[in-house]
């Protein structure tokens, strides 16, 4: 009887056919133009970003495919498990993926117009359809808010699915029977497609982020290990270095927090931001642990040059090992293209105080300047960390002298 009752509504339907593919489009067009609406009074960075616009087309569209070819081979004659399958679930799919690659209110919106052009669009019961797929994409993006490793995601889909068993058993309670056996395969069912989300979601994430230059929180939590390569080399070879980026990660994340930006962003791509000093670790201060100062061997142009130097072989260097450009970005800028300052005065004193005599360009950063509020709050972090280490007197009243100042000239 199943069987002959989807192959009528197959029939009844016909979704292959043009005048309801049609429609289809149609409802797609009209919730489309709503969401573009919305997106560009309350997403404008969503609208201008052509990365996220089109990461964001790209989820949608491949829910949508999934939706209707899972439609198709439930409408066909085949015997199994696809015969208990009565209420697919595919918004979390989507719901996860956009709130961990954007963020939660984009996921919210699509997760509402979603649980609708597909229940309007799929051979389905259309209201319970679209009260379980809203209530679940709704849980997901819940649940997904704080998602640090990927292992999660499952326990993401888990919870999900936990909270589908109520809403079956109200779905019965609605036509006045305690218990059928079609709870059990409702129950299943959904848990079947929970885990294919999930294997689905853990596959695709490195593959979009990769492809549309997206840098989640799982990312930058696996770049945090500090058994990576970078990160072991650092300290080891250069263990003053990697102390002065520990705290300057920690200055720039708290920062960052108090004005809504990327914290762990701050937080992480800080502690690869001076691997280039890798190369002549002796050359910088915090690594010569009050020994001596090879710069007294070298003229001021030639210290310049070194030190400038550990900005272009840091680039060189995430590069070969395959980091992300958000944090070559902050390789190039977390020093713009400010002076060697030191030097540059020892250059001007040994030119009896001529600066006209003194090439300024050999002794600034090549840059660029910092182009995001994370690069920006990294540079004063930067600075202010390694000045109050000079400080001979360290109180309340010199470090905000201190910070101040700083903060002003970078300004």
């Amino acid at each position: 009887m199943i069987q002959a009752m989807k192959k009528a509504l197959a029939e009844e339907r016909k979704i292959w056919d043009p005048l309801p593919l049609l429609s289809s489009l149609i409802y797609a067009a009209i919730i489309s133009l709503v969401g573009g609406l919305y997106f560009r009074n309350s997403h404008k960075e969503l609208v201008n970003n052509i990365y996220k616009l089109f990461l964001y087309a790209t989820i949608i569209i491949l829910t949508l495919l999934i939706a209707k070819v899972t439609e198709f081979f439930l409408l066909q004659d085949m015997g199994g498990l696809l015969e208990v399958v009565r209420y697919p679930l595919f918004v979390p799919f989507a719901a996860i993926l956009l709130c961990v690659l954007l963020n939660a209110e984009i996921a919210l919106f699509s997760t509402c117009f979603l649980s609708v052009i597909l229940g309007l669009s799929l051979a389905v019961d259309h209201s319970r359809f679209i009260v379980i797929n809203l209530i679940t994409g709704v849980i997901a993006i819940h649940a997904s808010c704080h998602l640090r490793k990927r292992k999660e995601v499952f326990v993401v889909c888990g919870k999900v699915w936990l909270c589908c068993i109520p809403i079956f058993f109200a779905y019965t309670f609605t036509q006045n029977v305690f218990w059928n056996v079609f709870i059990i395969s409702d129950v299943m069912s959904t848990f079947a497609f929970l885990i294919l989300t999930s294997i689905l979601v853990v596959g695709l994430l490195p593959i979009l982020e990769s492809l549309f230059r997206i840098m989640t929180d799982i990312t930058l939590m696996e770049y945090m290990d500090p058994n990576s390569e970078l990160l072991r080399r650092l300290s080891v070879e250069a263990p003053g270095t990697y102390q002065h980026s520990l705290v300057v990660g920690s200055i720039s994340e708290a920062a960052a927090q108090a004005i809504g930006a990327n914290g762990l962003f701050c937080r992480v791509s800080t502690l690869y931001h001076d691997i280039g000093k890798l190369f002549n670790p002796h050359y910088f201060t915090e690594n010569q642990m009050g020994g001596f100062n090879i710069h007294q061997l070298l003229t001021p142009q030639e210290s310049a040059q070194v030190i400038i130097a550990h900005v272009i072989e840091g680039e060189a260097l995430a590069k070969k090992h395959g980091l992300p450009s958000h944090f070559i970005d902050i390789i190039r800028e977390h020093h713009g293209t400010t002076l060697v300052y030191y030097f540059f005065c020892k250059q001007v004193e040994q030119m009896s105080g001529d600066v006209d005599a003194v090439n300024e360009s050999l002794f600034r950063y090549p840059g660029p300047k910092p182009r995001t509020r994370e690069s920006a709050i990294i540079m004063m972090a930067d600075t202010i960390e390694a000045a109050s280490r000079s400080l001979e007197e360290v109180n309340e009243e010199t470090i905000t002298e201190l910070v101040n100042r700083l903060i002003g000239e970078k300004l």
